[in-house]
């Protein structure tokens, strides 16, 4: 008798379950969406997007917090998209990420719309051809935590109030045509990982004394000069360093690298000196090239050198000095 009334409870609840109906969407969000699904160009990637199902947490390429407000929107992979990135996602107000990636038909500039989504912590606009300045007015959002612009035909210099952004922890503008210095303060400690690489970027890498942890700088493929040893000030931790096809002209020899590097390029630049004793005690090292500079010999004998065998140290053009020994001598 108890099994058949749990039984009877049981489908009861199943069928008020499906006679309620589904929560909507704050209205204001489900406007917004429609709109930018209009002035995309109404692409079937965004089908799902329909005032006929109001409920728009059930729909693609986004979700939702518990109350019920649209937070996180990600388009990625659409041929279909076309046009601007609509002024209508400004209207998305608890916003917290957008990512719009490998859309080729997104173009036009970034639209200052942005600036209202004050609750934004990851912005993704990479893989399109999205072009103009990057808006200082970006930095408006203090939330800013990651930022991925890469890959698109931005131009004009990086906004040097992205300096000031309390809270950013990464930052990728690689393979754009991003040109001028590179602000003051924007290469801190507060970063995780700053890539700034395929640039046309020129002057010196500005000067950080900070001793946060910082895992990945990469700043190659630039037309940056001048001595970026400050980079490896003593006690900053520091993973990944790429500064390889620049102009840059420092003396290697007494720099000290920090023992956590596993990856540095310093390739394809004017760096001049020996090849610094440090570099034997770097044995979490995995990636190392230093060839295309004005380093002269000897190299130091040690493992730590020689087991990334020879590569790394070719086609030097030793100026002032002795030659580079061929690391072969040294095995």
């Amino acid at each position: 008798m108890a099994s058949t009334a749990s039984s009877l409870l049981v489908v009861f609840l199943l069928v008020a379950a499906a006679a309620t109906p589904a929560r909507s969407c704050a209205p204001s969000d489900l406007h917004a969406l429609l709109s930018v699904k209009q002035a995309l160009g109404n692409p079937a990637t965004l089908s799902t997007w329909s005032a006929s199902s109001p409920n728009c947490c059930a729909w693609d390429h986004l979700r939702c917090d518990d109350a019920g407000r649209v937070n996180n929107v990600f388009i990625d992979g659409a041929d279909d998209v076309h046009g601007q990135i609509p002024s209508a996602v400004g209207g998305l107000s608890a916003l917290m990420s957008l990512s719009l990636f490998r859309l080729p038909g997104l173009t036009g500039a970034i639209p200052p719309c942005l600036t209202a989504l004050s609750n934004l912590q990851f912005l993704t606009i990479s893989h399109t051809n999205v072009s103009g300045p990057i808006p200082g007015a970006l930095a408006r959002l203090r939330s800013l935590d990651s930022v991925d612009l890469s890959n698109n035909k931005l131009s004009g210099c990086i906004p040097a109030a992205f300096a000031d952004l309390p809270n950013l922890r990464s930052l990728d503008l690689m393979h754009n045509q991003l040109t001028g210095p590179i602000p003051a303060g924007l290469v801190q400690g507060q970063f995780r990982s700053l890539i700034l690489s395929y640039n046309q970027l020129s002057g010196p890498i500005p000067r950080d004394d900070a001793q946060d942890e910082i895992n990945t700088v990469d700043l190659s493929h630039n037309k940056l000069t001048g001595d970026p040893s400050h980079l490896f000030v003593p006690g900053r931790p520091i993973g990944k360093v790429d500064l390889s096809w620049n102009y840059l002209d420092f003396d290697l020899s007494k720099l000290v690298f920090p023992p956590e590097l596993t990856y540095l390029d310093l390739s394809h630049n004017r760096i001049r000196g020996t090849v610094p004793a440090s570099l034997e005690r770097l044995s979490t090292l995995q990636k190392l090239d230093l060839s295309y500079n004005n380093l002269c010999g000897p190299l130091p004998k040690g493992h730590g050198v020689i087991k990334h065998g020879c590569k790394p140290y070719a086609h030097n053009q030793c100026r002032h000095g002795t030659p580079l020994a061929g690391c072969q001598d040294l095995s």
